[in-house]
This record gives C-alpha cells, sequence and structure tokens, in this order.
C-alpha cells in the first residue's frame, strides 16, 4: 500500500485531489481538531456525509497533514477492498486465476472512486467484506457490520436491514426449538444497538438529527426530478450501469437464491431512492454513489462464474478491464481545477480580509482560508436549504434566484466565488440568478489565480429595487 501511495503521491504532484469535496472531510477533522469552525460557524458534522469516514480522516490527521491523512484512508479502503474481492473468489470456488484477475479488475476500475477523498473506497470495502459474512452461517460479526454501514453511507442502511431480516430468517428456520433462535436474534439486534448507538449519540448531539442531512441539501437545490417515476427509475438504472461498467450485466444474474433476493432488493430500493427524489445525483462526481453496487456486481460476476462456467466471467473481465484502465488513466482528472480553486482562495485570503463570501463548493475554500463562507447549497449553511426547499424545488429551479437572494442578503454577503462550467454553465448560472434578483457580480482579477472559478464583488439591489423578470 505504501508503495502505491507513493506512486500516486509521485503522478498527483502531492496529495492534492480532484474533487472540492474530498476537503470538506479534510476541513471537518481540522474542525474537529480545534474545536472550531472559523468559516461556517456550525458544527464539524454539518456537511459530513460518513461519520466513520470523518472519525478516520481526523484519527489520521493527528499524525499527518489533513491531505495525507485522507489518502491514507483511502489506501487502507482499497487494500481492503482487494481483500475482501480474492476472499469472496475463494469462497465461491472459482480458479485462482479468474479470481484474481476479477479482484484485481475490480480493484482497478473503482481505484478513481476509492481515492476520491471521500468514503467511496471505504463503502467498497465494507460491502463486501458484508458479503464475505453474508457467504458464511449465521454470526455476530455480520451483526456488527450491519450496525456500522449507515454511518459509511446512510444508503447502507438499506442493505443493514434487508442482511439482518435474512439473518433472522436463517437462525429461526435452522431447527424445530424457536427459544434459542429468537436469543440470538434478540443478540444480534442487541449487537447492532450498541455498535450503531455511539454514532447515533453523536450525530444527534451535534446536528440534532439520526442522519446526515447531506443528501436533503441536495435535493433542495437541485430540485426534484422532471417526469414520471418509470422515466426516472430507468434513468437510475441507465446511469448506475454507466458507472460501474460492463459488470453490471452481472446483477441479473445473481441467482435465486435467499442472498440473492436480499441483494437484489437492496439494489432495486437503491435505485429507487434516487428515482423517487434526484436520478440525476447518481452522475455527479463520476457517478460515484453508484459504487456502492460495484461488489455486488462483482460478486455475481464470481457466482457466474462459479456456477455457468468461466467463459462468460472471461468476458466480463476482459470488458471491465477495459474500463479498469479508462478509469486508470483519469485518476488525474479535475486536479489542475482544485489546484486553481486553492490559489483563489488563498488571494482572497490575502487581499480581502473583511470578505463574507457566497460559494458553492465547501472544501477547498475552508482549508485555504478563514474568511466567513456561506455554503449556497446548504451542505455547511443548513439554513440555505429552508430556502431552496420554499423557492428552488417547488419551481424545478426556475426561481432559485429568490434563494439565492435570501441566503445573499441574510448571510451580509461581500463577494462570491462561482465555477465557470461551460458550456453546461449550471454552476456558472448561478451568477446570472443573483444578477436576476438585482444584485450587481463584478468579476475581480486575480493575476494568476485566473481560471475556472472566478471571484466576483457583489454589491447588493437597491432598496425597493424588485428583481428583473
Amino acid at each position: 500500500m505504501g508503495l502505491g501511495l507513493a506512486l500516486l503521491w509521485w503522478a498527483r504532484g502531492g496529495w492534492v485531489f480532484t474533487l472540492d469535496d474530498a476537503y470538506i472531510t479534510i476541513h471537518n477533522a481540522r474542525v474537529l481538531i480545534d474545536g472550531h469552525d472559523p468559516n461556517y460557524g456550525v458544527s464539524a458534522l454539518v456537511g459530513a456525509s460518513s461519520l466513520i469516514h470523518l472519525a478516520l480522516v481526523t484519527a489520521f490527521s493527528l499524525l499527518l497533514p489533513g491531505a495525507a491523512a485522507s489518502y491514507l484512508v483511502a489506501g487502507i479502503g482499497m487494500v481492503l477492498f482487494l481483500a475482501g474481492l480474492l476472499t469472496l473468489g475463494r469462497r465461491l470456488g472459482l480458479p485462482s486465476p479468474e479470481g484474481t484477475a476479477l479482484a484485481l479488475v475490480g480493484m482497478a476500475s473503482g481505484a478513481g472512486q476509492a481515492l476520491n477523498g471521500l468514503e467511496t473506497g471505504l463503502v467498497l470495502a465494507a460491502v463486501t467484506w458484508t458479503l464475505v459474512l453474508a457467504l458464511g452461517h449465521p454470526s455476530r460479526r455480520l451483526a456488527l457490520a450491519c450496525g456500522l454501514l449507515p454511518f459509511l453511507r446512510p444508503e447502507l442502511g438499506l442493505l443493514s436491514l434487508a442482511l439482518m431480516t435474512r439473518q433472522a430468517w436463517l437462525r429461526l428456520t435452522a431447527g424445530p426449538d424457536r427459544m434459542p433462535a429468537l436469543h440470538a436474534i434478540a443478540i444480534d439486534a442487541a449487537v447492532m444497538l450498541a455498535i450503531a448507538a455511539p454514532w447515533l449519540a453523536w450525530s444527534v448531539a451535534e446536528t440534532g438529527a439520526l442522519l446526515p442531512r447531506t443528501i436533503a441539501a441536495k435535493q433542495a437545490f437541485f430540485g426534484p426530478s422532471p417526469g414520471s417515476l418509470p422515466e426516472s427509475f430507468a434513468y437510475a438504472v441507465a446511469l448506475i450501469a454507466v458507472g460501474i461498467g460492463p459488470v453490471a450485466v452481472s446483477l441479473p444474474m445473481l441467482g435465486r437464491d435467499g442472498l440473492a433476493s436480499v441483494l437484489w432488493s437492496f439494489a432495486a430500493l437503491f435505485t429507487l431512492g434516487f428515482a423517487l427524489t434526484t436520478w440525476e445525483a447518481l452522475a455527479h462526481n463520476g457517478c460515484r454513489y453508484a459504487f456502492a453496487l460495484l461488489p455486488i456486481a462483482l460478486f455475481a460476476a464470481m457466482r457466474i462464474g462459479a456456477a455457468r462456467g468461466l467463459r462468460l466471467l472471461r468476458l466480463v473481465i476482459l470488458a471491465q478491464g477495459v474500463v479498469a484502465v479508462f478509469s486508470l488513466l483519469q485518476i488525474t482528472a479535475g486536479q489542475e481545477r482544485v489546484a486553481q480553486y486553492e490559489a483563489v482562495a488563498r488571494w482572497a485570503q490575502a487581499n480581502l480580509p473583511g470578505a463574507h463570501l457566497l460559494i458553492h463548493d465547501a472544501g477547498m475554500i475552508a482549508t485555504a482560508s478563514d474568511l466567513p463562507l456561506t455554503d449556497l447549497v446548504g451542505l455547511k449553511s443548513p439554513e440555505s436549504i429552508a430556502d431552496h426547499r420554499r423557492w428552488t424545488a417547488p419551481s424545478f429551479g426556475a426561481e432559485r434566484f429568490r434563494a439565492l437572494d435570501a441566503i445573499a442578503r441574510r448571510s451580509g454577503a461581500t463577494h462570491a466565488i462561482i465555477l465557470d462550467d461551460a458550456p453546461s454553465r449550471f454552476w456558472n448560472s448561478l451568477a446570472d440568478d443573483l444578477r436576476r434578483a438585482g444584485w450587481r457580480a463584478d468579476p475581480i482579477e486575480t493575476g494568476s489565480a485566473s481560471g475556472p472559478y472566478i471571484l466576483y464583488r457583489l454589491t447588493p439591489p437597491s432598496a425597493g429595487a424588485a428583481p428583473v423578470p
């Protein structure tokens, strides 16, 4: 693992991530260590999707710089993911060459996501090892793993419930005497609750909610998906297939036993959840949410090889290998954009000491400056969520400008940093929305920090001014 991280450090020119979201975790870890947030003035858990990932990054940040600590956690996740895939292959009786090839291809195709500075690598590892445990006899270890899964990513709570329901059924049907089975089920439940309780208590104490509100913030900001539920479900299925690659064709061939039914149920509910909320989120950041299903698809491919022969499995390995090569070639994509954001943040820190900034990418700016910030999306500024629920979501984004106006007025913002994402112009349209609400947004020349992130000076609307139609 050390050699791999060293090579990655060399390839990326240092501990630089390709997603701004990675720096939200690094910022949150620093807030936990320092005990206060100079940028947002909120708990470190606000905007944290994964409490376990944040806890691990924080622990390693006591010894290493934040970015290096995050890379170390990502590297651990990749090693555990590979080890879990190799173990699954052996448990299913795959020949060593095919089992090893599929494990390596699976790890490589998830490498870009596993090393993005978010919890995805740990999710890949955790789901894989949960499958290893589910293949065996009912056990307390499976209950323990299921108790942790929701705190890696909230959606994995569905997998926990499905697997523990199956384990309860296996215990009840193992013999004619129900009392020992009921006692074992009660202990399973106690183990799950005991391992989950500290994380639940931490979340409630810091945020007032049992689980993170990050999905709720994004749903309010981006608005509900247009179209019918069948259309949204079809789009979600397509994005999952695009995200995890050709191995997705294995999912319909999981099998017909109880474990296959559980995994099918989880995959269906996972997809339905995004279809009901915002299927477009599955496309964000290289379809990263879809990768929770990659271990299940690889497991299905292993079952195909074990039950139906190796010819089809080899075709899957070959096709997935092409995706893996492409994924590895793209492992530094986006790095320059994040580096330019850091340059803009440091310019603002040095030249705008009294500024209050509106931002939409909440990570790098908070690690590179101690300026007061307001997150337009709502991940780190949860009060923004109510404005988007009032204006943005009901109008499918048409009245987002009213929400931005309310957020900017309440925060007293003097400046904004907005991404110029031409040709799509979604993020860049936020500057247009502010102007539509009557604000002046004048770009500031930042010298060598110039790039896709643009720093604007904001001038509020004159008293009584009405929004531009």
